[in-house]
C-alpha cells in the first residue's frame, strides 16, 4: 500500500465512527438477559468483565492523526488536501483526482479518498461533499475566473440531502469581509495571504436564525486558497481545510 492509500484509507475508516458506548449497552444487555439460573454467577463474572473492558476503553487515548512531513508530500506525487471535520475533530487527507472547467465561471477541483469520500470545490470554494452523512449536493458561489475564494458579495445557496431520495435548499444573502494580510505557514512552507471572510444570513431554520461565516486565506499571486473554514450543512458543520500543494 502506498503512502496516499494509506493516508486516504485512514480518512475514509475514521469520518463515520459507530458510538463506543452504544456497543457497550448492547452487550450489557444481552449479558444481562443470560443471568438466570445455575449460570447466574457465570454470568456475573462476564457481566464485570465487560464493565472492565468498557471502562478501559472509555480511558483509552484518542488515536493521533496521522504526522505528514513535507518530504513525504515531495514523495506522494499527487496533490493533496488535509481535512479536519470541527464536530468530530477527525482529520484526514484526501487527493486530488479531477480538475476540470464548465459552463460557469471558475475551475473545478474534485479530491477522493480511496473508499470513495470526496469534495469538490469551484476556486476553492466548497461546492459538494460525498460520503460525510447530510451530503452537500451543490452549491452556488460567487466566483469569477481569475479569483481564489469568492469574488463578490451577494447571494449563495446550498442544496443538502434531508432524507432518502429528498433535498432542501437553503439560500443565503452574503458580504464580503477583508481581516487583512496574514503570513501562513503549512508544513515547512510559508505563504503571504489575505483573510477574507464571507458572512452570511439566511432565512431562520427551526426557529434559529441561519449564519454562515466562511473563512478562506487567500494568496492572490498564485491564484490558490491555501486553508478555509467552510460549513458543509447542518449534518457535518465545518470543515478546516488546507491545501498541502507545494
Amino acid at each position: 500500500m502506498t503512502h496516499a492509500t494509506a493516508t486516504e484509507h485512514r480518512y475514509g475508516r475514521t469520518l463515520i465512527k459507530a458510538a463506543v458506548t452504544g456497543i457497550v449497552l448492547v452487550a450489557l444487555l444481552g449479558l444481562a438477559g443470560c443471568s438466570k439460573g445455575p449460570g447466574e454467577a457465570s454470568a456475573e463474572v462476564e457481566l464485570s468483565q465487560a464493565i472492565r473492558e468498557a471502562i478501559a476503553k472509555k480511558r483509552a487515548p484518542k488515536p493521533q492523526p496521522l504526522q505528514i512531513s513535507r518530504a513525504l508530500l515531495d514523495q506522494l506525487g499527487q496533490p493533496h488536501i488535509e481535512v479536519t471535520v470541527e464536530s468530530h475533530d477527525l482529520t484526514g487527507y484526501l487527493g486530488l483526482v479531477l480538475t476540470r472547467q464548465d459552463d460557469f465561471p471558475g475551475e473545478i477541483t474534485v479530491w477522493r479518498s480511496s473508499d470513495n469520500n470526496s469534495l469538490a470545490f469551484r476556486n476553492g470554494m466548497l461546492i459538494a461533499s460525498r460520503g460525510l452523512g447530510g451530503n452537500l449536493l451543490s452549491a452556488r458561489v460567487p466566483a469569477q475566473n481569475g479569483i481564489a475564494g469568492p469574488a463578490s458579495d451577494g447571494a449563495r445557496s446550498y442544496q443538502l440531502r434531508t432524507g432518502d431520495n429528498a433535498a432542501g435548499q437553503i439560500d443565503l444573502a452574503c458580504e464580503l469581509r477583508d481581516l487583512g494580510a496574514e503570513q501562513l505557514k503549512i508544513i515547512g512552507r510559508s505563504y503571504a495571504t489575505r483573510h477574507i471572510q464571507e458572512y452570511c444570513e439566511g432565512a431562520p431554520q427551526d426557529g434559529r436564525p441561519t449564519v454562515v461565516v466562511n473563512d478562506y486565506w487567500v494568496d492572490s499571486r498564485r491564484d490558490k486558497v491555501w486553508k478555509s473554514r467552510q460549513w458543509a450543512g447542518p449534518e457535518i458543520g465545518y470543515l478546516r481545510i488546507r491545501d498541502l500543494s507545494s
